[in-house]
């Protein structure tokens, strides 16, 4: 699954659904208002419906998307895309509203305006209430989604404080899931669009309320206390972790959630190793952000810690050939990680470059045991240190480079690569969750 076809997909769903139920009778600027609001509103549930399933971790989700980077980059684009057409939806409700107040439309005769005097009764008053309470759904969920993709988008706040932002988004869409069934004596419960609101809009539902419940993951949370910390250079630690009970399904190259504080949340780390009998982790911990500062200074053996993983699709290629693995800086961990695993299954990997890229030697984390590795397996391992030999020739990488390169480190190095690779050369994790 990925976002082109998502992005080209889900409208032409939504078309379809739409065109099912059109009667082909809308004349002029207040029927096709009510057409096109049955569209975008269709359009922008269901955007939000795969956003919310996306969030929810499951592991086929997963491999359909190539990984949970990926799958968690399509919940990111799709919510965009549910806030977009959202957006449309409610500037129909709200622009011929403004044009009637500026004297450029006039406001329809209501329908069965002559009926509702003598219909008028509980059922009448019951669908009023019905059809305001709506609308306040669809409003409020409306504001409350810009607000959340806008507060994303620019990471106007700590992580910290954007996760439990972030936990309001089930009851958003529970809101504007509300905000359709509440509509649906208008819309029509069995027409395409009602049937529609119903199903999808139902399994996002269930979705929310897996995630209201704390399910996420939930089946692969493991307890376990720090049991060493070792420095390997300036700002950089490494941290070994013993869990109660084996993580399961482990492939090297993966990551898991660590969360050392309840209240500062799970974060990615790469599995730097891996025990045979999946109780011991090896994490290595680079002060980039308020978080790894935090932990690099203080983490201590004795500490509590609640890993969850593992995730991720960032594996050692299988077969052989030429390959060329790039790690820079702390994004050389995936590649310990498969070289160790070559040495446990006793595997060879002839034809395979790895270049380690740092700024000196004390910053090449696990240089000299990267080394090892490699002379253990027959790949051929590059040290590059900026300061002596200057800044890493990529363009020229490119140029040499075989069919399959495989990097892992900085966004502005991956993006330069991405560009000066052909397509489907570049394999790269995408570290960016929020």
């Amino acid at each position: 699954m990925t976002s082109k076809r998502v992005w080209w997909l889900l409208p032409l769903l939504a078309v379809g659904v739409w065109w099912l139920g059109y009667a082909g009778d809308a004349n002029g600027v207040w029927p096709w208002r009510h057409e096109m609001l049955l569209l975008t509103g269709l359009l922008g549930m269901a955007y939000m419906a795969i956003s919310l399933l996306l969030a929810l971790r499951l592991p086929q989700l997963e491999v359909w998307c190539g990984g949970l980077d990926r799958m968690l980059r399509l919940h990111r684009q799709t919510a965009i895309g549910g806030a977009l057409a959202l957006t449309v939806h409610w500037l129909l409700v709200e622009a011929p509203k403004w044009a009637v107040s500026a004297g450029w439309l006039s406001r329809p005769a209501k329908r069965g305006a002559s009926a509702a005097g003598a219909g008028a009764g509980a059922g009448a008053g019951n669908g009023i209430s019905l059809h305001a309470l709506g609308n306040t759904l669809g409003e409020w969920s409306f504001y409350l989604l810009i607000a959340l993709v806008v507060v994303s988008l620019l990471a106007l706040v700590s992580y910290g404080r954007f996760r439990l932002i972030h936990r309001l988004a089930p009851l958003i869409y529970l809101a504007g899931w509300g905000h359709g069934l509440c509509l649906l004596p208008q819309v029509g419960a069995m027409t395409p669009v009602g049937v529609a609101i119903w199903l999808i809009g139902g399994i996002g539902a269930i979705g929310a309320l897996y995630s209201l419940l704390g399910q996420v993951g939930a089946r692969k949370r493991h307890p376990g206390r720090v049991v060493a910390v070792r420095t390997l250079a300036d700002q950089t630690c490494e941290l070994t972790m013993q869990l109660e009970r084996p993580l399961a399904h482990y492939r090297p190259g993966q990551f898991a959630f660590f969360e050392f504080d309840a209240k500062e949340g799970p974060h990615p780390f790469t599995l730097v190793r891996v025990s045979a009998d999946r109780r011991q982790l090896v994490i290595a911990v680079r002060a980039l952000g308020d978080h790894t500062r935090q932990l690099v200074a203080e983490a201590r053996i004795g500490d509590e810690v609640v890993v969850t993983g593992p995730y991720g699709a960032f594996v050692a290629p299988q077969g052989g050939g030429r390959a060329l693995w790039l790690g820079a800086g702390i994004g050389i961990t995936p590649f310990v990680a498969w070289l160790e695993g070559l040495v446990a299954r006793g595997e060879r990997g002839e034809g395979i470059t790895l270049i380690q890229c740092a700024p000196d030697l004390a910053g090449a984390v696990y240089h000299q045991r990267l080394a090892e590795l490699c002379h253990r397996t027959g790949v051929r391992y590059q040290l590059h240190l900026d300061k002596a030999a200057g800044r890493l020739d990529l363009a020229r990488i490119a140029q040499d480079a075989p069919e399959q390169v495989w990097f892992c480190g900085p966004e502005g190095m991956a993006d330069a690569l991405t560009r000066l690779l052909p397509g489907g050369h570049l394999h790269r994790e995408l570290f960016r969750f929020r």
